[in-house]
């Protein structure tokens, strides 16, 4: 690995990062019950209903963490995406921590700018990529979630069995 990023990792962070990276798939059973349950939020984020779309994306954390046998993820909706200089903010996941019994995820409904509503499929993603931090945490037991490339096959994975591509 010769990454600037991985270099300036210290000693147990690079193992941290490496044994993630090894973890390409997550294997979903029952896909079918899970599919129907993510289409739930492609009928209602449309309607731009915080709570009904709440509602949904809590479902499905919770029918995904049931299925994987890990612990469940409090999920947030907001309206608007958080913006600055960078870009956009599309999701947020905090772990389990000093006054937080559950793993938080935190997804927006609306772009920064026109204030519209995100297309379900970037809407999925987003949520399935906060829901793989969760899994880095309590699934995999991982001590800190990296953006690696094992990573990103995990949320592909994930994906494509929710929308059965």
């Amino acid at each position: 690995m010769s990454y600037a990023y991985f270099k300036r990792l210290n000693k147990t962070q690079k193992k941290i990062y490496l044994a993630s990276d090894k973890i390409t798939r997550v294997e979903l059973p029952n896909t079918d019950a899970l599919q129907t349950t993510a289409l739930e939020i492609k009928h209602v984020l449309p309607q731009a209903n915080v709570i009904a779309v709440e509602t949904c994306c809590q479902n499905l954390s919770d029918h995904l963490c049931t299925e994987l046998k890990t612990s469940k993820a409090r999920i947030h909706v907001l309206e608007r995406r958080p913006h600055n200089n960078y870009g956009e903010l599309h999701g947020l996941y905090e772990p389990v921590d000093i006054g937080r019994a559950r793993g938080q995820i935190y997804v927006w409904m609306r772009t920064a700018k026109r204030q519209q509503v995100v297309a379900f499929k970037t809407f999925l993603r987003t949520l399935i990529h906060e829901f793989c931090h969760h899994l880095d945490y309590e699934y995999f037991k991982l001590a800190d979630s990296f953006h690696t490339q094992g990573f990103f096959q995990r949320e592909s994975s994930i994906y494509k069995q929710l929308v059965n591509l």
